[in-house]
């Protein structure tokens, strides 16, 4: 019987100064080289806002074309009281496409700085 290993996409943290209305058009996720990253898991994010207050929407869907595309992911993260917070998918959703983020704050959070980490797992199955 084979063995599968957890192998993670090595994504390089983003950082955005936010806006209190989503974008219509979403930001495609790299990995560390730069190439699209079809064939993942999500399993998460980790998000970090300058000083806390507010609460971030983070979106990901299948294509840059937000009104056109399929919306596979979205959580809220809440940063009133905490400057760091994450959230985390067990078990993973597949992406087969090349996924697109998009970072929308609320009110409180507009025009703060954002930086935020994907965490994505290759999907591989070994004999």
């Amino acid at each position: 019987m084979g063995t599968s290993l957890p192998m993670y996409v090595n994504n390089p943290g983003v950082e955005v100064t936010l806006t209190a209305s989503e974008a219509g058009t979403a930001t495609k996720i790299v990995d560390s080289n730069g190439h699209g990253c079809a064939g993942v898991l999500i399993r998460g994010v980790l998000g970090a806002i300058d000083s806390a207050g507010g609460k971030v929407t983070i979106k990901i869907y299948d294509s840059a074309t937000v009104a056109d595309a399929i919306q596979f992911y979205s959580v809220e993260l809440d940063h009133t009281t905490l400057e760091t917070t994450s959230d985390t998918q067990e078990p993973g959703i597949p992406v087969l496409t090349d996924p697109h983020i998009t970072v929308t704050g609320d009110a409180t959070a507009n025009t703060k700085d954002y930086s935020f980490l994907v965490y994505l797992q290759k999907i591989s199955v070994t004999g």
